[in-house]
């Protein structure tokens, strides 16, 4: 068996972050998705890994290598257009070779019994493959699945409007001899809703209906623990949430590197890792579970919340506040407040308040503040290519890679600050800011007479 993970797509909707990564390389509790996607295949016996990769596959190449140092062998397969995960299956055909394969969509979170649920009912069932299904409230983001009642699938609705319903997980377990038929799908995807434009390229799920019309039918088999389908830029704080979960079952107690130190004076409540050459100052408060990477300075009276992961060679503090996550070698200083997700490199200056998702080398100017709820206290919404969508749970910004804020800048809720990006000094920001532009306030300026003579009247 080997496992072929889909990771080409430009991910479009993932806007700002997609612009410098692949989505699946976006971090997830400062570990690449891409990441917890190889872990769950070598933790399931599947060493023999091949990934596609397009925009911005070098990301991915440079992070994973050969796969060795993740216990297992990746190649690449490039699928310089991306035309459908059906034809990303049929590019990689040379490394599939003679055996059957897993297929995993890259930008999906799944728990770690997922793996072994879906291959042992490959193997049990004897049939030409199985599709793992969810459950999910809303379907209009997903491909509905038509399940029979002896399980097998006959057929899909591509993003129906609404509901609640049985999705394709993008998790298959296929024969080898039923890969050649994705060669036979269109060249877009006709199973839509009346009004729903159909998408060009070939798609696996249209092989479905194939299947079942021929006899060999798919069998549809439910996906079991945590899953999440991290298509909108927001949705990687849902995935995020997922993730602690799982990571606070493993730690509950307090994990300290010999190297690390930590004050008498502070306080901690509950487990903490706590990694090599890490130190942790007087009055500094942590609620466990937290992780802190190496060589990172938690400051005097700076607290950090529960389910907190914070990254090699960070510095927090002095009096700051942090939850979420924060990546490597990033610096939130004097009286900062930060919470959500921000990514390596980041510089917050003293005296802010962020939540949002901010991307690699954010510069936060001093003073920068960022709203979280709306004044008729209704769920935020962001625009996504020209789409208002709401995003539940969501607070805060979505803060492109490479962009900076002035003094004083204030930013709206639900605002998307594109890559490469400026808010200048005093803006307050009430919409979105495309790349590569500023935002700068016009002031009108009036010089008068000043001298000792003012004070003398």
């Amino acid at each position: 068996m080997k496992a072929l993970i889909l990771a080409a797509g430009k991910g479009e909707r993932f806007f700002p972050f997609n612009v410098f990564r692949p989505k699946p390389m976006f971090p997830i509790c400062n570990r690449p998705l891409l990441e917890w996607t190889v872990s769950r295949l070598v933790d399931a016996g599947i060493s023999d890994i091949g990934i596609v990769v397009g925009h911005r596959g070098g990301r991915a190449r440079n992070y994973f290598g050969s796969g060795q140092r993740f216990g297992c062998k990746i190649t690449y397969i490039e699928q310089p257009q991306p035309k459908g995960t059906a034809q990303a299956v049929g590019l990689a055909s040379d490394f599939i070779g003679a055996d059957d394969v897993l297929i995993i969509f890259g930008d999906v979170f799944f728990g770690a019994d997922a793996v072994p649920h879906l291959l042992d009912a490959f193997r049990d069932r004897n049939c030409s493959g199985v599709a793992g299904i969810v459950q999910v409230e809303d379907l209009t983001s997903h491909i509905r699945a038509h399940v029979e009642k002896d399980q097998s699938l006959s057929s899909y609705t591509y993003k129906p409007r609404g509901g609640s319903g049985q999705a394709l997980s993008g998790l298959y377990v296929f024969k080898n001899e039923i890969l050649s038929d994705l060669g036979n799908t269109s060249d877009f995807v006709p199973r839509t809703q009346f009004g729903i434009f159909p998408p060009e390229g070939q798609e696996i799920c249209d092989v479905i209906p194939l299947l079942y019309g021929e006899g060999r039918a798919l069998i549809a088999v439910d996906l079991p623990g945590p899953w999440f389908d991290m298509d909108l830029p927001w949705h990687p704080k849902n995935v995020s949430l997922m993730a602690l979960s799982e990571m606070a079952d493993g730690l509950t107690e307090a994990v300290v590197a010999p190297t690390a130190t930590v004050d008498p004076d502070a306080r901690i409540r509950g487990p903490i890792f706590v990694d090599e050459n890490t130190t942790i100052a007087r009055d500094a408060y942590i609620e466990g579970p937290v992780w802190i990477g190496k060589d990172t300075e938690i400051l005097e009276g700076s607290h950090i919340a529960s389910r907190t992961v914070i990254g090699d060679r960070c510095k927090i503090g002095p009096f700051a506040k942090v939850s979420g996550t924060v990546d490597t070698n990033c610096h939130i200083t004097y009286l900062g407040e930060f919470g959500g997700i921000m990514l390596e490199e980041g510089r917050v200056t003293h005296q802010i308040q962020l939540s949002g998702i901010f991307g690699e080398r954010a510069e936060i100017g001093a003073g920068t503040q960022v709203g979280t709820l709306r004044f008729d206290d209704a769920e935020i919404e962001v625009e996504v290519q020209g789409i208002r969508r709401k995003a539940p749970g969501f607070t805060g910004v979505l803060f492109g890679d490479y962009s900076r804020t002035g003094i004083g800048a204030m930013i709206m809720p639900g605002r998307i600050v594109g890559p490469c990006a400026m808010v200048g000094a005093g803006v307050v920001l009430m919409k979105n800011v495309p790349p590569y532009k500023a935002v700068l306030v016009k002031q009108e300026l009036d010089v008068v007479d000043w001298s000792p003579a003012i004070y003398e009247r």
